[in-house]
């Protein structure tokens, strides 16, 4: 796995979150912002550039995709990895129709994520 120099997480659930964050540092992640809200997330990457975000799917307020679209309107074209522990087909055909953007169904083995996190890095 290359090094990655910073790596978003978004997650309202607070434990996952810090798995999440854990797991990216431990991945190769040298800095790893959090937010617990879409709308916490998006205020930060108009304030600093990352290399990929990991975004939970079922978020307060707007969903994970819903983030990645606006995201995408306003020319951003960071790599987002989309995540859920209960997919719906919509969510799913919504992300993947989306440049530089991957779902990916919770849970997960580690080596598989770090599968799809390299071909969005590499895309």
């Amino acid at each position: 796995m290359r090094t990655i120099p910073s790596v978003l997480i978004i997650d309202d659930d607070y434990a996952a979150l810090k798995a999440l964050s854990s797991l990216m540092t431990a991945l190769g992640a040298q800095q790893v912002q959090e937010a617990e809200t879409a709308e916490q997330a998006l205020k930060l990457v108009e304030q600093e550039q990352f290399d990929l975000i990991v975004s939970d799917y079922r978020l307060d307020g707007m969903s994970g995709v819903e983030f990645l679209e606006k995201v995408r309107a306003k020319g951003n074209q960071t790599p987002v990895l989309v995540l859920s522990g209960s997919p719906d087909k919509k969510g799913v055909i919504r992300t993947t129709q989306l440049k530089k953007a991957d779902f990916f169904t919770k849970p997960f083995k580690i080596v598989e994520l770090t599968d799809a996190m390299e071909r969005l890095l590499a895309a």
